[in-house]
């Protein structure tokens, strides 16, 4: 998948890059979002300038977005599958934000776009 990532802290400018990653897969209790709208919140640019360590060897900025689950991990009811969704917290010590193709979530994460609300909304 196409991911907006940082390796390092810093700048946008300077340390944002769109790089290809391998697809996510959700664990037990989450689920995979295709996401459709990511939207920036300010704990987003905080964290790339450095307020809050890297989880991992990346980070995929961005904690709110929307979309649809295309995939349920294990406890999760499949029923889910197709539904129009906000999420948030996506990258709150995480590695997978919302800028990406794909998330994966705590299930409770992804909440039920009302109808009628577009993804623009929702994110």
């Amino acid at each position: 998948m196409k991911a907006a990532i940082y390796r390092t802290h810093g700048a946008a400018r300077d340390v944002l890059r769109v790089e290809d990653l391998p697809d996510p897969h959700p664990g037990p209790g989450e689920v995979r979002v295709r996401i459709r709208v990511s939207g920036v919140n300010p704990t987003d640019w905080k964290s790339r300038q450095g307020s809050r360590p890297l989880e991992g060897d990346f980070q995929i900025p961005n904690q709110d977005g929307a979309g649809e689950i295309d995939e349920v991990g294990q406890g999760v009811d499949g029923a889910r599958l197709g539904e129009r969704v906000w999420v948030y917290n996506a990258a709150y010590r995480r590695p997978w934000g919302t800028a990406a193709e794909w998330s994966v979530v705590p299930a409770r994460q992804a909440v039920r776009l009302p109808e009628g609300v577009g993804f623009e909304v929702g994110a």
